[in-house]
């Protein structure tokens, strides 16, 4: 059997694999249970500060 042989049987499988790949990410993705922090991480961008739990310094306060 040659290289181009082996290719040739693999080709289609190649395509079923990627398709089927797909479908699993899309799927991981949208599945309802997820929703929740799905939601949660789109918020991030929006947020103008992180939480006190996930700041790496200290936040000063200002003097009046």
């Amino acid at each position: 059997m040659t290289w181009q042989e082996i290719h040739d049987l693999f080709a289609p499988i190649r395509l079923v694999w990627f398709v089927v790949i797909f479908v699993g990410v899309v799927a991981w993705a949208y599945w309802p249970k997820r929703r929740a922090e799905l939601e949660k991480l789109a918020r991030i961008p929006l947020e103008d500060e992180l939480p006190d739990d996930q700041r790496s310094t200290p936040v000063r306060e200002s003097k009046p």
